[in-house]
């Protein structure tokens, strides 16, 4: 029951972590896309990279409670990009660009939809294979 409770606690900060994340991505998706007319898949891609490094970094310390000095931070970052970026195609950028282009979906609806679909996966991996091994 009090593994349960820490998970659930978890993923309350990875909801947090994620939120952050969402505010990069949809800030730099208007940003490339709205405002400088970057093409749309271009744009969805920077953004979710750079929302996948700054959320790497605050998973690390404050969801995993992990320090940067643990044993294994490039191990788990390049495990973690792996599983974000996974989640983030799967979940991201294939509902954005099918929600938009077949369905005619706002685009930055269509991105909020896949960053939801995109975090149950990301959390997932997080919990049962990328942090796993570097709790306390």
């Amino acid at each position: 029951m009090a593994e349960l409770s820490r998970s659930v606690a978890r993923f309350v900060r990875f909801g947090v972590v994620g939120a952050s994340g969402v505010v990069v991505n949809q800030g730099l998706l208007m940003l490339l896309h709205g405002t400088l007319g970057v093409p749309l898949l271009i744009s969805s891609v920077c953004a979710i990279e750079v929302s996948i490094i700054t959320n790497f970094l605050l998973n690390h310390v404050w969801t995993w409670r992990l320090s940067l000095r643990t044993p294994g931070l490039l191990r788990r970052c390049l495990l973690y990009h792996a599983a974000a970026v996974m989640a983030a195609f799967a979940g991201n950028v294939i509902v954005l660009m099918v929600a938009v282009e077949v369905f005619g979906v706002d685009y930055r609806i269509a991105n909020l939809v896949g960053i939801v679909i995109g975090t149950v996966i990301n959390f997932t991996a997080g919990e049962l294979w990328i942090f796993r091994g570097g709790r306390r």
